[in-house]
């Protein structure tokens, strides 16, 4: 049985509850990656290797752990697409606790917006060194706002608002307030 790995790419400073942006890029090398009981090698993802996702169930994690969702394609609050350059992605982050938390750590600078994903590989090509991967065939489980990336310079992505109604409640929140503090002057 192959066990699960995960990779790390970087995403912009946040605007909204919305990310979005490229998840895994096609045809760039990693930097140095260590995994348990292997050598230090880099890697690259063929356009391809993760086949159709239409239907799958990928989830959108903070740091890898699956206690921490912030969204999923199952659900409808991520929808991900197949590009020349990579895997796109957009995501409405969940607006509990750990969501309004991530997207406050990458408003502040504290997470520096980078990205990981998590798959099982099933077909693999090694240079005969072994310290250089391609994989060309996985299956996708998992993308995760994490601290560190082993693409972080590789992809671009952004968290933004895309909803009039957020908008709009924006608005009415401001008006409430600024009626209040007419009232009491």
């Amino acid at each position: 049985m192959t066990s699960l790995e995960r990779r790390t790419i970087a995403i912009e400073k946040p605007f909204g509850r919305t990310l979005s942006g490229l998840a895994i890029p096609y045809g760039k090398w990693s930097r140095e990656i260590s995994e348990p009981f292997a050598p230090q090698f880099r890697e690259k993802i063929n356009r391809g290797a993760f086949g159709d996702l239409a239907g799958a169930d990928i989830k959108l994690l903070f740091n890898h752990d699956v206690g921490a969702l912030l969204a999923r394609t199952r659900s409808g609050t991520m929808q991900l697409t197949d590009t020349t350059a990579g895997l796109r992605f957009t995501a409405d982050i969940a607006d509990t606790s750990i969501g309004r938390d991530v997207r406050e750590l990458i408003a502040r600078g504290d997470l520096s917006g980078e990205m990981s994903f998590g798959f099982y590989v099933d077909r693999d090509e090694w240079n005969p060194r072994r310290t250089e991967r391609t994989v060309t065939a996985a299956r996708l489980v998992e993308l995760s706002v994490v601290v560190d990336a082993a693409y972080g310079d590789k992809t671009n992505s952004s968290l933004r608002h895309v909803s009039a109604a957020f908008t709009e409640a924006a608005r009415l929140r401001l008006e409430i307030h600024k009626h209040r503090m007419t009232d009491h002057v």
